[in-house]
C-alpha cells in the first residue's frame, strides 16, 4: 500500500511540474507576443508620425512658396505703379515746362531783321499795350557840336532832332505825325516823347538817349492804348 501511494505522489508531482512548465511557457509566450505587439505598434505609429511630419513640412514649404510668389507679384505691381507714377510725374513736369516756355514765347516776341533784333513784350502799366526794343536803332545824326545841352524849345535845332528821332522810332513820317509831348527822360541827356499818327490809330511813347557827335537815339518804344 505504501508503494502505491509513493508512485501516485510521484506522478502527481510530475504532473504539477509539467503544469508549472506549461504555465511558465505560456507566460513567456504571452510576454513575447505582447512585446511583438508593442514593437509593431511602435513601428506603425513611428511611420505615421514620419508621414505626418513629412506632410506638414511639404505643406509649410508649399505655403511659404505661395506666400513668396504673392509677395513677388505685389512687389512687381508696386514697381509698375511707381514706374507709371514716375512716368506720369515726368510727363506732367515736361508738360508744365512746355506750357511755361510757350507762355513766355507768346508774351515775348523776338524778330530778326537786317538792322538787329526786335523784342516785343507786355507791360505792367494799364495804358501800355506792349513794349518794343530794337537793337538796330541808330542815332539820327546831329548838326550840333560842342557840349550838348538838351532843349525843349520847339523852335530849336535840338527839338527838331528829337522830333526826327521820335518819327524814326515810330516809323511815321513827320508830315503824318502829331507830337503830343516831349520832356525830360530822367537825366540831361535823356528825353521822352509821345506821338500819334494823324488818324489816331497809332500812339507811341518813345524814350531817347543822346549820343555825343551822333545825335538822339531811340532806346524804347511803348505802344499806348490811349493818349494819357
Amino acid at each position: 500500500m505504501p508503494e502505491k501511494n509513493t508512485k501516485f505522489d510521484t506522478r502527481l508531482d510530475q504532473r504539477n511540474h509539467k503544469r508549472k512548465k506549461n504555465n511558465i511557457l505560456n507566460i513567456l509566450i504571452g510576454i513575447v507576443i505582447l512585446l511583438i505587439i508593442v514593437v509593431t505598434v511602435n513601428l506603425v505609429t513611428g511611420d505615421n508620425e514620419k508621414e505626418s511630419a513629412t506632410t506638414n513640412t511639404k505643406t509649410e514649404q508649399e505655403e511659404n512658396t505661395e506666400n513668396e510668389s504673392k509677395e513677388q507679384e505685389k512687389d512687381k505691381e508696386s514697381e509698375v505703379v511707381v514706374g507709371n507714377s514716375t512716368g506720369s510725374t515726368d510727363s506732367t513736369s515736361s508738360s508744365e515746362e512746355t506750357t511755361t516756355e510757350t507762355e513766355e514765347n507768346e508774351s515775348t516776341e523776338t524778330e530778326e531783321n537786317q538792322g538787329g533784333t526786335v523784342t516785343t513784350e507786355p507791360s505792367d502799366e494799364t495804358n501800355v499795350d506792349s513794349v518794343v526794343i530794337d537793337s538796330g536803332w541808330q542815332p539820327v545824326g546831329t548838326e550840333q557840336s560842342g557840349n550838348h545841352v538838351s532843349s525843349y524849345d520847339n523852335s530849336s535845332v535840338d527839338w527838331d532832332e528829337k522830333v526826327k528821332a521820335l518819327a524814326y522810332a515810330a516809323n511815321l513820317d513827320t508830315s503824318n505825325m502829331y507830337v503830343k509831348f516831349i520832356g525830360n527822360g530822367g537825366s540831361p541827356q535823356k528825353s521822352i516823347g509821345t506821338v500819334t499818327s494823324k488818324d489816331g490809330s497809332e500812339i507811341y511813347r518813345i524814350s531817347l538817349e543822346w549820343v555825343d557827335g551822333e545825335g538822339w537815339k531811340p532806346t524804347k518804344k511803348e505802344i499806348l492804348k490811349t493818349l494819357e
